[in-house]
């Protein structure tokens, strides 16, 4: 059986791999990372391999959490991550301006969303816009940020949600005889 954190991470071209101390400092065109390494995991850099081993097997998980997240870092920064959000609902839509996304889905008044630094977006209709970012967990929190300000009702799935996202209808009651 193959396990993918006991291969080695192969990092793009343009991409600057460091070991300094308990941090991996991945630096690229897109952008730079440090990613945490926690006790026990050892992470060797040989030219363009980054092999991630771990001290006994009590650190199983943490090899395959670090590898993971060393992987995540080194692809962001060559090409970055992206995700795109739809908005479903009558009326409701988004305009993004810069880095403040104004959102129009219901409430009494306009909601600007101020996007953190290192993320960007782009406007493809008034019903969707992507987000763009060199740090995967970034890009996640901020979608799961522009999701609570209007999170999908379930029963007529109106609301903020990501392209592809699987949801559940409900079926409204019926009256009882």
């Amino acid at each position: 059986m193959s396990r993918l954190a006991s291969k080695p991470v192969v990092s793009e071209a343009g991409v600057t791999v460091k070991v300094e101390g308990a941090r991996v400092m991945v630096k690229g065109p897109k952008g730079e990372l440090a990613v945490p390494v926690p006790e026990g995991i050892e992470v060797k850099v040989e030219g363009a391999r980054i092999h991630v081993t771990r001290r006994d097997d009590s650190f199983k998980a943490l090899q395959g959490l670090t590898w993971s997240l060393v992987r995540n870092a080194v692809v962001g920064v060559a090409k970055q991550f992206s995700r795109k959000i739809e908005i479903v609902g009558k009326g409701w839509r988004s305009t993004v301006k810069g880095d403040v996304i104004n959102l129009q889905v219901g409430h009494t008044h306009p909601v600007d969303f101020k996007l953190p630094a290192g993320v960007t977006a782009t406007q493809e209709n008034p019903g969707s816009f992507t987000l763009f970012s060199h740090d995967k967990q970034l890009l996640g929190q901020t979608c799961v940020n522009i999701q609570n300000l209007r999170p999908v009702e379930p029963y007529k799935l109106k609301g903020i949600r990501l392209q592809g996202q699987v949801l559940r209808q409900k079926v409204r009651k019926a009256a009882g005889v």
